[in-house]
């Protein structure tokens, strides 16, 4: 049940701009739910991952280009070096509660910054997607939404939201693939039985799917920013549950 649980916050959570890791560590801090290093996130990224790969199955071929294939590249070595170098160190900040309730609330104000962008770049330049790159090895951090962080700071370079969405989410597919690529050897090698995630997996896909529809909505009506407030409440809210629950009597 808790895989469940978890695979739906999953799915919903990873594409729409409030942050899976976040609410995963958040969650699996109040179900009591345990899992070696970061196992679950890894099995899970790979069920959206899927999502991914099937929602704009029309639109990869697209990038089967000279020109958008180097912007994927260029883009994908941020967080390819971030996520090599500092593997051990990122898997430690996913049981660090605290820190979620803060980049949560940062996720939001680059949300609500980004709100009224100049829309003039259909196309990314290679300057462009390093940057946006950037943004998604900054998203490495629990709390700090992949999806919110890319889109935002496309938006705020001047890409339009079509192309911003788009870029986003297939810059997504060789990082979650690197991702579960990595963890495999910990995957086989965890104590976790692989069956009590397949819930999880499916869950995760099938909601993923929904969230990248409901996405691409919200942002074609420039409703990203109302993300910010649900954002903000959600970390006030974590982090009075956390001093609450801290100054009880045992």
């Amino acid at each position: 049940m808790k895989s469940l649980i978890l695979g739906i916050v999953q799915g919903l959570t990873e594409f729409l701009p409030v942050s899976s890791s976040g609410h995963l560590v958040i969650l699996k801090h109040w179900l009591n739910f345990h899992s070696e290093g970061t196992i679950m996130e890894a099995t899970l990224h790979f069920a959206t991952l899927l999502a991914i790969i099937i929602f704009f199955r029309r639109k990869l071929s697209d990038y089967v280009t000279k020109e958008k294939l180097l912007t994927i590249i260029v883009g994908t070595i941020p967080i390819a070096l971030i996520g090599i170098l500092f593997k051990d160190e990122i898997e430690l900040l996913f049981n660090n509660y605290l820190l979620v309730t803060v980049t949560l609330s940062l996720t939001g104000l680059l949300l609500f910054l980004s709100r009224n962008p100049k829309e003039n770049k259909e196309e990314l330049d290679l300057k462009t997607a390093f940057i946006i790159g950037i943004a998604q090895a900054i998203a490495l951090t629990p709390g700090i939404s992949r999806s919110g962080f890319t889109v935002a700071t496309a938006l705020l370079l001047g890409v339009t939201r079509k192309r911003a969405f788009e870029f986003s989410f297939i810059l997504a597919i060789p990082a979650l693939l690197g991702a579960f690529i990595i963890n495999i050897p910990d995957i086989l090698g965890t104590k976790v039985e692989v069956l009590s995630l397949i819930p999880g997996v499916l869950a995760a896909f099938f909601s993923g799917l929904l969230a990248l529809w409901v996405f691409y909505k919200l942002i074609i009506k420039k409703d990203l920013h109302l993300f910010s407030y649900y954002l903000w409440a959600v970390s006030a809210v974590s982090l009075i549950l956390f001093l609450f629950y801290q100054i009880l009597p045992e």
